[in-house]
């Protein structure tokens, strides 16, 4: 891998994270007041990986990473996860044990569930035939 293969997938990352951040405001910002926290939470996990796969859609077909392999090594990267809880706790000052509840899936968080998820988005997008 070259150092443009390199830059595309660090793109690729800020442009999901910061897509990811935005929804996030979002459903702070217009979802928790209307639908209280919990169901605002589950909402924000499904526009969250319709996100993630718009930007996979328009974006991984440039990278040119064709193998299925490629693609979910692409999307398990730890970078999301690590992301969400470095914005947490070192931006909004958030306590470690909020961050870990938040990813509890007993408790109705769907914080996992969605970056197991979201791992699947590049292959996923690969799969959809190409319109534009």
């Amino acid at each position: 891998m070259n150092i443009t293969g390199i830059a595309y997938i660090a793109c690729f990352y800020v442009l999901v994270a910061s897509g990811e951040t935005l929804n996030g405001i979002a459903r702070t910002v217009f979802l928790n007041k209307r639908i209280g926290v919990v169901r605002a939470k589950r909402v924000s996990m499904f526009s969250s990986l319709l996100i993630c796969l718009f930007i996979c859609y328009f974006y991984v077909p440039q990278m040119g990473i064709n193998s299925d392999s490629g693609l979910l090594f692409l999307g398990i990267s730890l970078f999301m996860l690590l992301f969400d809880i470095a914005l947490g706790r070192f931006v909004m000052k958030v306590k470690w044990s909020t961050i870990f509840a938040e990813m509890n899936i007993f408790k109705g968080n769907l914080l996992a569930v969605g970056a197991i998820v979201m791992a699947f988005c590049p292959l996923l997008s690969a799969k959809i035939p190409r319109i534009f």
